[in-house]
């Protein structure tokens, strides 16, 4: 029974995929390896790579990074041009975003960073068949990039305070949406700060002092904290 071997489109998503979303770097260089000849020929962002710079720029991209703790890829769009081998050989175009988690933390919440690109290979058969072994399943892929011409960017996302780090149920503290959960903006909006200070009615005093005369002997004195009204107080004298 023959196996039908994934199309390029799958095959290079998948293993794309693999690459970015591996753990460790043991699991990172298996998947690299199993992706691109050992002759592979790299053009990253206009300028000419090596096989160990490619794959240094990949592993900083991916989960299995030191400073990395996971990773997620999304396809956006795929397009493939078979050759005369049918699937065994030709052209795929991928563009894809990749969201990868820092294991440092900004305020509790673990910063983000974000990858967009467009992922352009050129796939051939290049690897030899092995010795068949009946002890060994499965179905060999002899597929791998020999030219990958890539554009990506790398763009730091701002960070999001969770929503349990705030307790939404404390005094003077509302949920609004649109400037995220647990958050108090103030009536002037966040963009200006907070909102002004509202003191308690025993530290504004809103009752006007009364002063004997009812006004006959003039404006009151001015009364400063600390002073004793009618009383001396150079000692001096």
């Amino acid at each position: 029974m023959a196996l039908v071997l994934p199309t390029l489109t799958a095959w290079t998503s998948s293993r794309l995929t693999a690459v970015l979303t591996a753990k460790t770097q043991a699991e990172f260089t298996s998947a690299f390896d199993a992706f691109f000849a050992r002759n592979v020929n790299v053009v990253y962002n206009g300028k000419q790579l090596s096989r160990d710079q490619y794959q240094a720029q990949l592993l900083s991209q991916s989960s299995a990074a030191v400073e990395e703790q996971g990773a997620s890829v999304s396809v956006q769009g795929q397009l493939d041009v078979p050759g005369d081998q049918g699937q065994l050989s030709g052209l795929v175009g991928l563009f894809y975003t990749s969201l990868v988690d820092s294991k440092f933390l900004v305020m509790g919440a673990p910063a983000e960073s974000k990858v967009t690109s467009s992922f352009n290979a050129i796939i051939q058969a290049t690897e030899p068949r092995p010795q068949s072994n009946p002890r060994i399943r499965g179905y060999f892929d002899p597929r791998r990039v020999v030219t990958v011409n890539q554009i990506a960017t790398d763009q730091a996302l701002h960070f999001t305070i969770p929503a349990a780090s705030v307790n939404s149920s404390s005094p003077g503290v509302t949920q609004n949406p649109a400037w995220g959960a647990g958050l108090n903006q103030g009536p002037f909006g966040g963009r200006f700060g907070p909102g002004p200070v509202r003191l308690d009615p025993l530290e504004t005093n809103p009752h006007p002092e009364t002063f004997p005369g009812n006004g006959e002997f003039g404006a009151p004195p001015v009364v400063i904290p600390g002073e004793t009204i009618g009383e001396d107080t150079d000692t001096k004298a």
